[in-house]
């Protein structure tokens, strides 16, 4: 289990980095307005990072109780993100819409990836 926490903490800090890559690159050609986007994205590694750092340490090296506790805690912290998304469509706030978006990329890609290793149904 602890190989696959390792190879999971290693993409999203893959990850993290590219997505700073375009961040940069984007403000640099003088776009930092189409950078907010990213930079919501970006803090989704964090958030992921605690909830598998908070799965891990419930299971006590069980795969199956941390996948189970993983997947407890990704459907509920993306719930908030998925409501958000839902009002920003009905106002139609473009900005907003992008920002959820993105932010629920990175959750779903990392979902993916967790059961990937782990065993799991993609989520």
């Amino acid at each position: 289990m602890e190989k696959k926490i390792e190879e999971i903490t290693q993409y999203m800090s893959e990850s993290k980095a590219s997505v700073q890559e375009t961040i940069d690159t984007l403000v640099k050609d003088g776009r930092a307005d189409e950078a907010r986007p990213y930079r919501a994205a970006y803090n989704i590694y964090d958030v992921f990072a605690a909830l598998i750092n908070a799965a891990a340490k419930t299971s006590n090296g069980d795969e199956s109780r941390f996948l189970g506790e993983f997947r407890k805690l990704a459907e509920r912290v993306p719930g908030a993100w998925r409501q958000s998304l839902a009002e920003a469509t009905k106002h139609d706030d473009a900005e907003k819409i992008m920002i959820e978006e993105a932010k629920l990329k990175v959750a779903d890609e990392i979902i993916a990836k967790v059961d990937s290793l782990f065993g799991g149904d993609a989520a």
